[in-house]
């Protein structure tokens, strides 16, 4: 149960029987309100009381309480000058979080299931070694783009689990994706472990022939094999959709819809790659806003949002009219999600992140944050000086600096959050999604908003 005040209302007035079956009471305090104090005596009575000035701190919290899930009973209140779309703002992400553990369980037991089907009996040692690669990126993951399919799907109104087999389809499709980036990123890490040219590099150090070429040869051979897997997981995933729904009516719709997801995905790459080359070498290059815009539309607003709540839309058997309305609905926070991306490449704890940060930069990528600096000019030479290199400490906090000193910090904050108070307007207007799963969207959004890697 999850309980909020009536609205026009910030707290619910004490009743003993009602406070026996909360568990949780969530105190949403403002700094400038004085009763406070008062909430906690009041219900900490009876309950566990837990007094949050901000939303960031109420998710660690949810992280932290192993036992809060869907029988959890929990009471959102606010102290006297809480405004009340910031409580609701907390009851959309708990509905989400509640949904997104719920749903993950489902999702993560579902690849693992996959996963140990990857490998034939028939194949040899070599290619057992490989897909175990496969396997071993294909775990362990985030899991929001297959969390997206399952929202496409519910929000049918559908209430069964047929969408499981595609939610691991698209994660497999997503793994395999990502060892193609790490590679063209050269980046070490992906979901903090070792990307999988890296572990064979580190496999073939061990080796005991080693002549002047053996580094080439090691990198080459490495970086060979991540291709070829990368390669795999795609054919693998479009088997896994078409082994599980062949008997479905909506097959086509999917596996065609899939497909135009993975080729916008490829050719945001392709303009990704590129673009950084002709802006390093090439002196009559201009970095414009609307080529990095499109980059954000087609390699990650398509594949990370639009197209996985479309194929499970699709899936259930949604007309395309009202997919087209979702993808107009969503694609801003899908593009608000890589400026985000950007902003934590820069300014995120490599910890949390789980991947190499700082790899933007490295690979001359072109985001908001550089096109900024470099349209302002002022200092445009000096950003040049960083990019195309693996930054230490300190010159890293020197480039922070020059994206603080031209604005493009702010900007690219001040674009991003726009684009999410757009995606919020969107999802309350569109009534293709019933009331709890707009909730629950709207959750994510939240989510989406303070996450940190």
């Amino acid at each position: 149960m999850l309980l909020i005040p009536k609205k026009g209302k910030n707290c619910i007035d004490y009743d003993a029987d009602l406070a026996k079956k909360i568990d949780y009471v969530i105190i949403v305090n403002d700094v400038d309100s004085s009763n406070v104090g008062d909430l906690f005596s009041i219900w900490n009575q009876k309950c566990k009381v837990i007094i949050c000035n901000d939303i960031t701190d109420y998710y660690d919290f949810l992280k932290r309480e192993k036992r809060i899930g869907n029988n959890t009973n929990i009471m959102i209140i606010g102290t006297k000058n809480t405004e009340y779309d910031t409580i609701l703002d907390y009851q959309y992400l708990t509905s989400f979080y509640l949904f997104y553990t719920d749903e993950s369980k489902k999702i993560d037991k579902e690849i693992n299931k996959w996963n140990k089907n990857f490998i034939n009996k028939n194949d040899n040692v070599l290619i057992k070694d490989a897909l175990n690669q496969l396997i071993y990126m294909n775990s362990n993951g985030k899991y929001l783009r297959a969390l997206l399919i399952a929202l496409g799907y519910y929000s049918t109104k559908k209430t069964d689990d047929s969408y499981l087999a595609l939610a691991a389809a698209y994660e497999t499709f997503q793994t395999s994706i990502l060892i193609h980036d790490d590679l063209i990123d050269n980046s070490t890490m992906r979901r903090g472990k070792t990307t999988i040219n890296n572990k064979y590099m580190e496999k073939f150090d061990k080796y005991d022939l080693k002549d002047q070429n053996f580094e080439k040869k090691k990198c080459d051979t490495a970086n060979s094999l991540s291709l070829c897997i990368g390669d795999l997981g795609f054919y693998i995933a479009n088997n896994m959709i078409m082994d599980s729904y062949r008997d479905n009516d909506n097959l086509y719709s999917v596996l065609k819809f899939f497909n135009e997801v993975v080729i916008k995905t490829i050719k945001g790459e392709i303009i990704d790659v590129i673009l950084p080359f002709n802006e390093e070498y090439n002196s009559k290059n201009k970095c414009l806003e609307r080529d990095v815009m499109e980059i954000y539309e087609l390699k990650t607003a398509w594949y990370t949002i639009v197209g996985p709540f479309a194929l499970g839309m699709l899936l259930a058997g949604s007309k395309e009219r009202t997919v087209e309305s979702l993808v107009k609905t969503l694609m801003p926070l899908g593009i608000a999600f890589q400026i985000k991306d950007d902003l934590l490449g820069v300014y995120g704890d490599v910890k949390k992140m789980g991947k190499s940060t700082n790899s933007d930069v490295e690979e001359y990528k072109q985001t908001l944050l550089y096109y900024y600096t470099i349209d302002q000019g002022e200092y445009a030479e000096e950003l040049k000086k960083y990019y195309g290199r693996n930054l230490k400490e300190k010159e890293l906090e020197h480039l922070k600096d020059i994206f603080d000193k031209s604005g493009a910090k702010k900007y690219a904050i001040d674009v991003m959050n726009n684009l999410f108070l757009n995606a919020k307007k969107n999802i309350v207007k569109n009534r293709h999604i019933p009331t709890k799963y707009r909730e629950i969207m709207m959750g994510l959004i939240i989510f989406l908003e303070i996450r940190e890697n």
